[in-house]
């Protein structure tokens, strides 16, 4: 069945359980595998066999409209800590949901670009990587040789590899390991990934980026990947989503997803 031979399993709720669902090729019907938590705020799991795929691996999957929620880089450093898992920044923060964020320094300073409401936290590397910003109230996805600040940014990470660039996948080495990773789809919609536990090659996270929803896909314009390994790590306490994947350790920074304000 090529690269459409996928499986879903049931997201775990407080209140609710998804129903599982098994992907056959040809027969997909996208809208059925996201579950609508809130207008704009989309959740969904996924269990992926290991053909095509390199190997079987889980990912938990978000999906928010920034028309109606806020996506904010979240400094560990605004409580005077140096570091926090994930869970317990977004707590502080009041986020709804969140991914661990950027690479860091043995010290642990952000590695590479952060802004945070506007004001730069960490100043940008020069580096073969991604920058994941806000733009006048739309999310993108540039080359770090691409960033110009003009004032208009109010949130910016820095990280990589890049995955997907204009809905073309990369080529990526084959490493296996934990991950996190975002992408931003032909809808302006942003993604935030884990793979929940187990091991993934970045070359896999590139394919199901860049599928289309038709065929069980993100359908992301662009995606790149966050710190993995021991960083890699998701919170969400909203209605009745409930997500708590732990990290080996806590992580100076990360992507949150906060209410909007009338």
């Amino acid at each position: 069945m090529g690269e459409k031979r996928i499986k879903w399993i049931p997201l775990l709720f407080a209140l609710a359980t998804f129903p599982m669902v098994v992907g056959q090729a040809g027969s997909y019907a996208a809208d059925t595998f996201w579950q609508r938590i809130d207008e704009g705020f989309e959740a969904r799991s996924m269990q992926l066999d290991e053909q095509p795929y390199q190997t079987s691996f889980k990912l938990w999957i978000l999906r928010i409209d920034p028309e109606k929620f806020r996506v904010r880089m979240i400094d560990s450093r605004d409580f005077g800590a140096d570091r926090m898992e994930i869970r317990d920044l977004a707590k502080k923060k009041q986020a709804l949901a969140a991914v661990n964020g950027g690479f860091f320094l043995p010290d642990y300073k952000p590695l590479g670009l952060l802004i945070v409401d506007g004001r730069e936290a960490s100043p940008l590397r020069k580096a073969d990587w991604g920058i994941f910003l806000i733009q006048d109230n739309r999310p993108r996805i540039i080359h770090t040789k691409e960033f110009q600040n003009e004032g208009t940014i109010s949130q910016a990470l820095q990280v990589g590899p890049r995955l997907v660039v204009n809905g073309r996948a990369f080529r990526m080495k084959k490493q296996l390991a934990r991950r996190s990773a975002l992408g931003v789809t032909f809808k302006n919609q942003v993604i935030l990934l884990n793979t929940e536990d187990t091991d993934a090659y970045l070359q896999d996270l590139a394919r199901i980026f860049r599928l289309p929803e038709s065929e069980g896909g993100l359908e992301c314009r662009d995606a790149l990947t966050l710190d993995g390994g021991p960083s890699a790590q998701m919170y969400a306490e909203f209605k009745s989503l409930r997500i708590d994947i732990r990290g080996g350790w806590a992580v100076p920074n990360g992507v949150g997803v906060f209410k909007k304000q009338p």
